[in-house]
């Protein structure tokens, strides 16, 4: 490897590296044979001029044979017009076949040493001939500089050359030793200049190959980085364009999204306001009055539904939504959804069905009951919205290795016996109506945000568009998955999936259901209601005064606080969570510091999981979410405080 340093203009040092052999300047790769093929190429043309040139130059320098060289022009006309001219001539003929490429240099080296060989004779031959040292000079400048012989064969060709001279000119001529060695002085400076100027002329051609490589291997790098960014800033314009047409779809998903909530929100409240504005006309009757809170109540449990579908979206969004894992006993849950939602089936006078796929025992896992249940409840609830006549059927079955009937008592068994708590077992659900359908280039798309919202036809139902997205969020937390079936016009069947773990992980509290029922034992009782809402406060003094001898009211946590200090024998506090300055849990962190006693129950509009252990750590005896049903309110109460 061959380091050299220059200094441009402008004083900046380049570095230069190129590989070679120092004395026959070849590359060691394949560089050499690319070399050689670029080299022969580009010295085609000169070469023959050369050659044309030294072989009329040659020919033309007989006339001095009859000149000066009477009695040896027969010998000399031989060695010129017999063999040297020939020989060019073969040569520059031979250069147009296509096989000449292989062979060029060593012919070139040949000529040089006949031509020359040819001039040392002539002089051996007539050493008086001044002349002829000179043709020997040419010679040996057409070997070096003209006619293209690389840097080595020249080199060699040139010294050989001299070689025969001085051997003919010792032994086999009559030279003086003086003239012998005068020449010889003329020749070796010849050949030496000749050498160092062939390397160097070879030398910067190599150079300037090894540059020119270097140069197209950079722009070959440069036009692939430019392809690569072209084909980088294409395939990002593509995902901006792609992005930009999601972030529009969105948009307008979202903005249709609002348009449908204002309508979902107003259109209960337009019946909670209206159907109140009618109790309060003065000829209604007994009948009418029930119909009319009937409707009050059903719209309020929607608009309830809408809220809390917000909040769990919002809840996912943020990614604050928990597990709470505790033992399941599904068909009891899925028992559950059937109860609650027969009713809603009779009335669009549609059959329902419920199918167990496990016994019992069988059917208690470990899960999530809360979004169980509000999985199982949007897809039945959707398959009621959806079909207009028929039957809706929904159930499970065990599936995964070993299983082939749905009653597995054997295969339980042989689960609870096992160390790990996950399984290859899962539960599959399918809810199965017969509906209106999905189309096809629908049914990947309801389950994304809002996409009720963009149905555009009259067969887009009442709803938020957010149960099948909150559904698939549930499953991805639960570690399951949720697919559909469906044809247009003849309806869709439901499925998904939740893991079969039998073996209890952990047990977390959870809100239990108590008794609804009106009736309380409890009489009374001085109850402290901290409430910063002025309905709310209003709503539950009614609730409430039945059996309580004494109200008292705080807005205000501190106020809360120094009432406790001030009023001892306070037998219930009905704590509001969300207020300003000292929340709930403070205030019942502070209270307790003066009362261990007095029962604390919490009432928050929140609604959230995870609310109902934040109040029991508070010191909170129980929990209660808004809005508040009478009948639970009360049952709590008696729970608590039937020992007072």
């Amino acid at each position: 490897m061959q380091k050299k340093t220059f200094t441009s203009k402008w004083g900046k040092e380049t570095t230069f590296k190129m590989n070679f052999n120092l004395l026959t300047l070849a590359f060691p790769n394949e560089s050499e044979k690319y070399f050689q093929e670029k080299y022969f190429y580009n010295s085609l043309i000169q070469f023959r001029v050369s050659f044309v040139t030294v072989a009329f130059l040659y020919g033309v320098f007989g006339y001095l044979d009859v000149m000066i060289a009477k009695g040896h022009e027969t010998l000399f006309h031989l060695i010129r017009y017999g063999i040297v001219i020939p020989l060019l001539s073969f040569v520059f003929i031979f250069s147009f076949s296509k096989y000449f490429i292989q062979i060029w240099q060593q012919l070139l080296f040949v000529c040089f040493i006949v031509a020359g060989s040819g001039i040392a004779v002539m002089i051996l031959v007539a050493p008086q001939n001044y002349p002829y040292y000179a043709g020997m000079m040419l010679i040996f400048s057409a070997g070096y500089f003209f006619i293209k012989l690389r840097f080595l064969l020249a080199t060699i060709a040139g010294w050989l050359t001299l070689l025969f001279f001085n051997i003919g000119a010792i032994f086999f001529s009559n030279t003086d030793t003086l003239m012998i060695i005068s020449n010889n002085f003329f020749f070796i400076s010849a050949n030496l200049i000749g050498m160092f100027a062939a390397y160097n002329i070879e030398y910067y051609i190599r150079r300037d190959f090894y540059l020119n490589q270097q140069l197209d291997h950079r722009n070959t790098e440069i036009e692939e980085a430019n392809r690569n960014l072209e084909s980088k800033v294409d395939k990002r314009t593509s995902e901006l364009l792609l992005a930009k047409e999601h972030a529009e779809q969105s948009d307008k998903l979202k903005s249709a999204f609002l348009a449908n909530m204002s309508h979902e929100i107003r259109t209960p409240m337009n019946g909670i306001l209206g159907f109140s504005e009618l109790l309060k006309e003065p000829d209604i009757t007994g009948e009418e009055q029930k119909e009319y809170i009937r409707i009050i109540e059903k719209a309020g449990n929607r608009m309830l539904n809408i809220i809390n579908d917000i909040v769990s979206i919002s809840k996912l969004e943020s990614g604050t939504m928990e597990t709470c894992i505790s033992e399941t006993n599904m068909n009891e849950q899925s028992e559950s959804v059937y109860n609650l939602l027969k009713p809603d089936a009779a009335k669009k006078k549609l059959t329902l069905l419920f199918k167990p796929g496990l016994s019992e025992n069988e059917s208690i896992i470990n899960t999530d009951h809360e979004k169980f249940i509000s999985i199982l409840t949007n897809l039945v609830k959707n398959a009621i919205k959806y079909t207009d006549q028929g039957t809706i059927e929904f159930g499970y079955y065990l599936k995964g290795p070993g299983v082939e009937t749905r009653h597995a008592v054997e295969t339980r068994h042989a689960l609870s016996l096992q160390e790990s708590p996950i399984t290859t077992l899962e539960l599959e659900f399918y809810v199965k109506d017969t509906g209106i359908g999905i189309p096809k280039d629908r049914q990947q798309v309801i389950f994304e945000r809002f996409i009720q919202a963009d149905i555009v036809d009259k067969m887009a139902r009442q709803g938020a568009g957010l149960g099948l997205t909150i559904s698939r969020a549930y499953l991805a937390m639960l570690g399951g998955r949720i697919w559909l079936e469906s044809e247009e016009g003849k309806g869709s069947v439901f499925y998904f999936t939740i893991p079969y773990t039998v073996e209890i992980k952990q047990k977390i509290m959870t809100e239990h259901l108590v008794p609804a029922h009106t009736e309380t034992h409890v009489k009374n009782l001085k109850i402290l209601i901290v409430e910063d809402d002025e309905l709310s406060e209003m709503l539950i003094s009614i609730n409430v005064n039945e059996f309580s001898k004494e109200i008292v009211k705080a807005r205000t946590g501190i106020e809360a606080v120094e009432i406790c200090r001030m009023n001892p024998d306070i037998d219930l506090i009905l704590m509001d969570i969300q207020m300003p300055v000292l929340n709930g849990y403070e205030t019942t962190r502070q209270i307790r510091d003066l009362n261990k006693e007095v029962i604390i129950i919490a009432q928050t509009a929140y609604g959230l999981s995870g609310d109902h252990e934040k109040a029991m750590e508070a010191g909170c005896n129980d929990y209660i979410a808004k809005p508040i049903k009478k009948e639970v309110l009360m049952a709590l109460i008696d729970q608590h405080c039937n020992r007072l």
